[in-house]
């Protein structure tokens, strides 16, 4: 089983939107996020350190983060916890991070209204053969696509 988890946190950027070589869209954001506890000493509730973590959103998430988000929103993540490790760019040790492979990601709704708006998406156009037979009658339905009526009318017998 996969590690998973769920975060609330603000983008501390602007999302960083890219396509890949191999034509995959991704876009990447880090949240801060952190919690408050009660602390007797103090007879108050006090911040947490913040913990910092990079997200990582593909295909039309990625998109629709991109459209969407902007440094200082608070957002819910869900996703696989992940870890990597990579080359330091200027020549340092190798470094290791944690990071979220976002599944969704959402704003707040205890914190934003917001309109909901779906995206368009390009539709494949569908090859119908819609030859005439030889016992095609002119001016009458040549095949199902022309009768919709018929079609639910058989789906329902």
């Amino acid at each position: 089983m996969e590690p998973q988890i769920q975060m609330q946190g603000n983008l501390v950027a602007d999302p960083i939107y890219r396509v890949t070589a191999g034509g995959l869209h991704m876009t990447k954001f880090r949240i801060a996020s952190s919690g408050r506890r009660f602390d007797r000493s103090r007879n108050d509730f006090v911040n947490t350190d913040p913990v910092y973590m990079s997200v990582v959103c593909w295909r039309q998430l990625a998109d629709n983060v991109a459209k969407s988000l902007r440094k200082g929103d608070t957002v819910l993540v869900h996703g696989r916890l992940t870890f990597r490790e990579y080359d330091d760019s200027h020549g340092g040790p190798r470094r290791q991070a944690y990071e979220v492979d976002a599944w969704a990601v959402g704003p707040d709704l205890a914190r934003y209204i917001t309109d909901l708006t779906r995206p368009t998406r390009e539709l494949e156009p569908v090859a119908i053969d819609a030859t005439p037979t030889a016992d095609a009658v002119p001016g009458q339905p040549t095949n199902a696509w022309d009768e919709p009526d018929r079609v639910a009318a058989d789906s329902a017998a």
